[in-house]
């Protein structure tokens, strides 16, 4: 174990939760035990459903050291969502041992995927949430601007957390809205949960080879590549917003939506209609 290599991976997972007001702290890092132990404190942190899931912060701890510090450890990440009986913690958010001989982590594929081109005839598929209705604005905006060029748009609102029928008729729905559209642009990355799902959903818009974008907030950009890396295509591409974003004032957010469309573009190796 490099004590001293895990020490600065923690303290870079800590900023990386820490836009929502959560506290990952590192509790130690004992050689002798082969463990490397977290707490997760929520104390300051104005919603505790906006925070990566217990199972998504786990994951993405354990990916993080896995590329970064590989060894034979055990992680530990007490997270206060969890139930508090050891049988819980160990299946909801305890225990996962590393087996990773230093070189043998994938690094992943490291291309942005295909440049969208021109757009003129295709169809433009904008991934919406059901949280903030400044990125339903930003949207509005990029709409207007491309079919009026002669592109074709295509919305689709993702309502994140569901299980049982109504889970599985998000998935189904997601699959229709990608196999109708040429490019992808996926957001908003405003918290630590709909981070962690725009990215999801634009890796699957980017492995169904369409050109994606992944758009977040400036707090959860860091958020958004780490995750990004641990799910395999660290080359997503990835645009902010400025945050807070939510907060403006319907004028003002469509006007940030004006001014960063053409980097958007850019950002998809677009030629506007």
């Amino acid at each position: 174990m490099d004590v001293t290599e895990l020490a600065a991976v923690a303290a870079e997972l800590r900023e990386t939760v820490s836009w929502d007001g959560a506290d990952l702290r590192l509790v130690g890092i004992s050689s002798r035990a082969g463990l490397v132990e977290f707490e997760l404190e929520l104390a300051d942190a104005g919603c505790a459903d906006c925070v990566l899931p217990p199972p998504a912060l786990r994951e993405m701890v354990d990916a993080t050291l896995q590329r970064r510090s590989p060894g034979d450890y055990a992680v530990v990440v007490h997270d206060p969502r969890v139930a508090s009986t050891p049988a819980a913690r160990d299946a909801a958010s305890g225990v996962s041992v590393i087996v990773s001989p230093a070189g043998t982590v994938s690094p992943g594929d490291d291309s942005p995927g295909p440049d969208a081109g021109s757009l003129e005839g295709r169809t433009i598929g904008f991934r919406i949430d059901r949280l903030w209705r400044s990125w339903d604005w930003v949207v509005d905006e990029w709409v207007q601007a491309l079919e009026a060029a002669g592109a074709k748009t295509v919305l689709w609102r993702r309502v994140q957390g569901l299980d049982g029928a109504g889970g599985e008729a998000q998935t189904e729905g997601f699959a229709e809205f990608l196999d109708g559209i040429d490019v992808a642009v996926v957001g908003l990355g405003n918290c630590g949960s709909c981070t962690s799902w725009t990215i999801k959903d634009a890796i699957a818009a980017l492995t169904a080879g369409h050109p994606t974008v992944a758009l977040t907030t400036a707090h959860f950009e860091q958020l958004g590549r780490t995750l990004a890396a641990q799910y395999g295509r660290p080359a997503l591409r990835i645009q902010t917003l400025p945050y807070p974003l939510d907060t403006r004032p319907e004028p003002e957010v469509r006007q940030i939506a004006r001014e960063t469309f053409a980097p958007v573009l850019a950002a998809l190796g677009a030629v506007a209609p």
